[in-house]
């Protein structure tokens, strides 16, 4: 029997030492990524960033009234608390904690209301925290105050419990904090104003949340409607057309030596970028130039490099998808693989956390920053960066050299596609589990890639993806 000939029909060229090179720079940033992600992964305190944000997520969803959530249920309530206080729980989280037991108290029954108020304020003087010495005595101290004595407080000491509650970063829950606080001070209208705040507070959430969510049934219908579409045309005779790589083979090694140099310059650019962020005092106003900074210098760097490279053997820069023809059909097929995309993301990330809801993994450096109050120019600069540059520099290197090269060299648009996606999302900072919804998003680009041979419609889609995640961060920063 005849073996039927590789895709591309190209024999595999000699060298590939470039492609060596660029893995071993690809396992020190790994390894380099690991060492610096395992202790913050074991920082107690850091470790409950997540779950205390979706504590106050989710009580101000039960506070609303806009969705049909009916008369909300003490076992809803245990879980948040449930959330709040296992093992480890910081002292903000337990502070948190006592303040939901107090407001709840009418549902969840006055006794066992008062026998968890004392049993989390035995916990929180050995509870972890970053909060100064000071700081910490202030929220001990008005916590046993407000809810373990439960006595009517002087003006003093609701002045003094006040700028407590201000600086304990307590997130939405500050309210009701107010709101309790008043109650003891014996100002029964101040307790109703911040109680009323409270509820146009989370009905605001609830309001952006539909938005959100109709949106987002749109995009996953619209999504299964786009893959129905390009099933369709892939069994037409036009679909059925061979597929090949837009790089000659021999040209492979040209291309992974930019490749190797965008590695290296990462690793340099990272390190460098780290010693000068510890350097600054924390501030998000600095952290994102600083990023910004890194990004094009290690990007323009290896884009020369890689120029100077192509030009001496050759190589022009349509073979590795830069094709500013039928600019049209090419931002028209980006926005289908985006939406196309939506579904597939949201079932990788409800899997996930099904799957592995217990294990951490950190959200990207630039969410972080983005979910902060941030000065407009910051924020400009923060949609240049996962925007602008991002999809640019990742979208050459991944998609235009390595997808590309891979394929060329071993004909198959498949080995190119998977081994592109891995090495895209493994150097993503989102490890242990963040990669695979990354992961997810790489697979579609090189599909996109691997159809249109060219990488407009990746930028594209790059850029809608990146740019959608930092809108919905700013309309539910926006929403409290």
């Amino acid at each position: 029997m005849q073996t039927p000939p590789p895709e591309t029909g190209a024999a595999s060229p000699k060298g590939g030492a470039a492609l060596w090179v660029a893995l071993a720079l690809f396992a020190v940033i790994v390894l380099s990524n690991l060492l610096m992600l395992r202790p913050r992964l074991t920082d107690r305190v850091d470790a409950w960033s997540s779950r205390i944000m979706q504590a106050d997520f989710a009580v101000r969803m039960l506070y609303g009234n806009l969705l049909p959530l009916g008369a909300v249920q003490p076992d809803e309530w245990n879980n948040v608390l449930k959330l709040l206080t296992t093992r480890d729980a910081p002292l903000g989280a337990l502070a948190r904690a006592i303040i939901l037991v107090d407001d709840r108290s009418t549902t969840l029954g006055e006794q066992v209301a008062r026998q968890r108020i004392n049993d989390l304020l035995t916990r929180i003087p050995s509870a972890p925290t970053r909060f100064s010495a000071q700081q910490r005595e202030a929220v001990i101290r008005w916590c046993r105050v407000v809810y373990g004595e439960r006595r009517r407080i002087s003006d003093a000491e609701a002045a003094e419990f006040r700028r407590t509650i201000d600086g304990a970063n307590l997130g939405w829950m500050r309210l009701l904090a107010l709101k309790h606080l008043e109650f003891r001070a014996g100002n029964a209208d101040g307790a109703r104003v911040w109680d009323a705040r409270a509820h146009q507070e989370a009905d605001r959430l609830q309001r952006v949340l539909l938005v959100v969510f109709g949106v987002v049934a749109f995009l996953i219908l619209g999504g299964v409607a786009m893959w129905v579409a390009f099933f369709a045309w892939k069994t037409s005779v036009r679909g059925l057309a061979p597929v090949v790589s837009p790089l000659l083979p021999q040209h492979a090694d040209t291309v992974l030596w930019g490749l190797a140099v965008y590695f290296g310059a990462t690793y340099v650019g990272g390190w460098v970028g780290g010693v000068l962020a510890r350097a600054l005092p924390p501030s998000a106003n600095l952290l994102v130039p600083l990023v910004l900074l890194v990004q094009v210098a290690t990007g323009t760097v290896a884009l020369w490099a890689l120029h100077q490279k192509m030009r001496r053997d050759g190589v022009g820069w349509s073979e590795i998808g830069l094709d500013w023809n039928r600019l049209t059909a090419h931002f028209a097929w980006g926005t289908g693989a985006y939406v196309a995309m939506v579904p597939l993301l949201l079932v990788t990330v409800v899997l996930v956390q099904v799957l592995l809801p217990n294990l951490p993994s950190p959200a990207h450096p630039i969410a972080g920053v983005a979910s902060t109050e941030n000065p407009l120019w910051v924020t400009v600069l923060l949609f240049l960066v996962a925007g602008v540059f991002a999809p640019l520099f990742e979208e050459v290197f991944f998609r235009g050299v390595l997808l590309n090269a891979v394929w060329a060299r071993t004909g198959s648009r498949w080995v190119g596609i998977v081994g592109s996606a891995l090495v895209f999302s493994v150097l993503h900072p989102q490890l242990y589990l963040g990669w695979i919804a990354v992961f997810v998003i790489g697979v579609v680009l090189g599909l996109l890639f691997v159809e249109r041979r060219s990488l407009v419609p990746c930028f594209w889609m790059h850029a809608l993806n990146n740019s959608v995640a930092l809108v919905a961060m700013q309309l539910l920063k926006m929403a409290g």
